[in-house]
């Protein structure tokens, strides 16, 4: 059973759906298989599985709360009791090619509802037979599933090794989108971990890779986490031409999601260039993709955008509306590095709305969850702007410390000190980067920028 705590998030219903309809569909072809008493269990198996696969979860879960409890321990109890059946019954009369087809099926299901310890504990196993069957494809799958779930947990090692081992069976077989989206990864990991040239080294390789493909998809995705690198480095230009070039990828496939994610990056990058007017028309398109394809995540985001916006042209009460909206959607998300940076921007407009005590609280909150979710970027940013605003207290040994953690955050980064004129512009605003993954976590690479 799922353990206390794990809960499948929103948006995975019809995941979840798939995975139950593949693992009825084993039941049903293995059904034949061995005496009557076995033919009998799988065909109830089949039976129940696909009835659980046929629920309505939507209609079952508030749309705001996550996939948690009744529905998932109902899907849970079922993903336990297949695994314990299929154990009992299938090794007799299977071979281990469709026996790791269902594991790994069973993994996937464990993965989406969260149970990770359950999750790499099946993914071993279906590894395992899928080595002894020498099924390079999938054993390829696998350790790129096995790899996303260590970089989950934040080890980086083990999800690195995985992830070379995958690329290197893939070369072998030729399956190059599935080297692209493992370069991905391992660019998502150095990202993560502050290296921020190895990691447009990465992104760079799997462009190239999935251009030799031409798979759009992922040709849109690593653009806009390009583009995002550029603007960091203020390559403003560059940067506007990878996200340029991810809208029209994400256009082209009909990707709402991504579109609403690129369109609110080409607005960032007109906001930090003054055309104010540019960047809002960006933001509103953004937000109504948004919101007819019920996109919370990106919402969220362009919502702290449009709060840089209203803090730019000294609208506070209309950036402190906009900044609630976000920070609503993100603790309902459970958004940590979300809610960083929405507590970073209300320190702002409190400062500027001359309510420094006030301001100071929220600048604190931010730089704690930043720590705690080791986002450097993010932190050595709001430790800028908060020595800025304390400089108006004279309190110098406090604006010293912190400017000197700052810089040795952006100097071990690699990446050049901003120049920070809050009372003129705004801090960078967030980048959105479209992510297989939607949600963010401790230690998933960010798709916005800090």
């Amino acid at each position: 059973m799922l353990k206390k705590g794990e809960h499948m998030k929103k948006g995975s219903e019809k995941v979840i759906q798939n995975h139950l309809n593949r693992m009825a569909q084993v039941f049903q072809d293995t059904a034949g298989f061995g005496g009557n008493t076995e033919k009998r269990i799988m065909r109830s198996f089949f039976q129940k599985v696909q009835k659980l696969a046929d629920v309505n979860f939507n209609e079952t879960v508030p749309a705001e709360d996550d996939m948690s409890g009744e529905s998932v321990e109902k899907v849970g109890y079922f993903i336990d009791l297949a695994l314990k059946t299929f154990q009992k019954i299938s090794h007799p009369h299977l071979e281990k090619g469709q026996q790791a087809k269902f594991i790994y099926i069973l993994s996937e299901t464990y993965e989406t509802l969260g149970s990770y310890e359950s999750a790499l504990q099946n993914y071993k196993i279906a590894l395992d037979f899928a080595a002894e069957q020498n099924s390079r494809l999938l054993q390829g799958q696998i350790q790129f599933r096995m790899a996303c779930i260590y970089g989950e947990m934040g080890k980086w090692s083990d999800a690195t090794r995985l992830l070379q081992q995958a690329i290197a069976v893939m070369r072998a077989i030729s399956d190059f989108s599935g080297i692209a989206l493992s370069q991905l990864e391992l660019a998502k990991i150095a990202y993560r971990k502050g290296e921020y040239a190895k990691a447009q080294k990465l992104f760079e390789s799997a462009l190239e890779t999935s251009e030799s493909v031409n798979d759009v998809a992922k040709m849109a995705t690593v653009n806009n986490h390009l583009g995002m690198l550029l603007r960091m480095q203020g390559k403003y230009d560059d940067a506007f031409h990878h996200f340029q070039k991810a809208l029209i990828d994400f256009q082209s496939i009909q990707d709402a999601r991504g579109s609403a994610e690129s369109l609110n990056n080409l607005g960032v990058i007109h906001l930090r260039n003054g055309d104010l007017r540019e960047a809002t028309g960006y933001f509103e398109k953004a937000l109504r993709l948004c919101q007819d394809s019920g996109n919370l995540p990106s919402m969220a985001f362009i919502y702290l955008n449009k709060t840089e916006f209203y803090i730019e042209v000294g609208d506070y009460p209309m950036a402190a509306t906009a900044c609630g909206r976000a920070l609503e959607i993100l603790v309902r998300l459970k958004n940590p590095i979300g809610i960083a940076k929405a507590n970073n921007l209300l320190g702002r407009i409190f400062w500027k709305s001359d309510d420094l005590e006030t301001a100071r609280i929220f600048y604190e909150e931010s730089i704690q969850f930043y720590k705690e979710f080791w986002v450097p970027l993010g932190l050595a940013n709001c430790y800028r702007e908060f020595a800025e605003m304390l400089t108006e207290k004279g309190n110098r040994e406090e604006v010293s410390t912190m400017l000197e953690q700052a810089n040795e955050i952006y100097k071990n980064l690699g990446v050049e000190v901003p120049v920070l004129h809050i009372r003129k512009n705004s801090a960078p605003p967030v980048i959105i980067n479209s992510n297989v993954e939607e949600s963010e976590g401790a230690h998933r690479a960010p798709s916005q920028s800090a």
